[in-house]
């Protein structure tokens, strides 16, 4: 008997997680213009939560059932939608669903290891995944954290000297002539959406400092 509530216990569960799955794809769905790029999220969302190894367009395409990658990278590299907006949506989703008063924000970093000169920001840089300098991007992030769970709310590139003072190559990597050189701290500090807030904080501050953008 035992043995049966639990399965049901655990059959419940996996369909409240289904359901909401399925309901934070909705809303996501709402920042991608178009029927084919709401679908192809879709799929990327899956992918990214599956047990697959290596989050690639390819190995995630493949999840999906498709045949070649090309929907699945041009979601990200060349479909037009506002990423901005999109972290707001899953900012304003991480508040409701794990929001607490006892809730913290958390800055850091983390680099990633490329191969060759084109994508942005990359460089000879310390990154801390590799614990070593490295040809690496560098990425500053924004968690929020509470007794519910955990999740990212915001993001930034960080983008070296070396690259801010040569025009020519942010234009050919798509990076706009507004951005200008910050350093890591600077950019955790005044960054846009939620990385406004200086140091860990607690949601009602956070709140409030959300309030007093809009």
């Amino acid at each position: 008997m035992g043995g049966a509530m639990s399965a049901a216990s655990w059959w419940g569960s996996l369909l409240a997680w289904e359901q909401e799955l399925a309901a934070l794809k909705a809303r996501v769905g709402r920042v991608l213009p178009r029927r084919e790029l709401r679908e192809t999220g879709a799929d990327f969302l899956d992918g990214l939560l599956s047990g697959i190894e290596r989050k690639t367009g390819w190995l995630m395409a493949e999840q999906s059932g498709a045949e070649r990658p090309y929907r699945m990278q041009s979601l990200l590299g060349r479909s037009h939608w506002d990423a901005d907006r999109l972290r707001d949506e899953v900012r304003d989703y991480v508040v409701e669903a794990l929001g607490d008063e006892d809730g913290v924000l958390i800055v850091d970093e983390t680099g990633f290891v490329k191969k060759g000169d084109r994508s942005a920001g990359v460089a000879r840089q310390y990154s801390g995944t590799a614990g070593r300098i490295e040809n690496s991007q560098i990425g500053v992030f924004l968690a929020y954290a509470s007794r519910y769970g955990q999740a990212l709310v915001d993001r930034r590139l960080y983008l070296p000297e070396s690259w801010t003072k040569d025009r020519a190559r942010c234009a050919k990597a798509s990076i706009p002539e507004t951005v200008e050189f910050a350093t890591k701290p600077k950019m955790a500090r005044h960054g846009r959406g939620c990385a406004r807030c200086r140091r860990p904080m607690r949601l009602r501050s956070w709140r409030r400092c959300l309030r007093g953008r809009q």
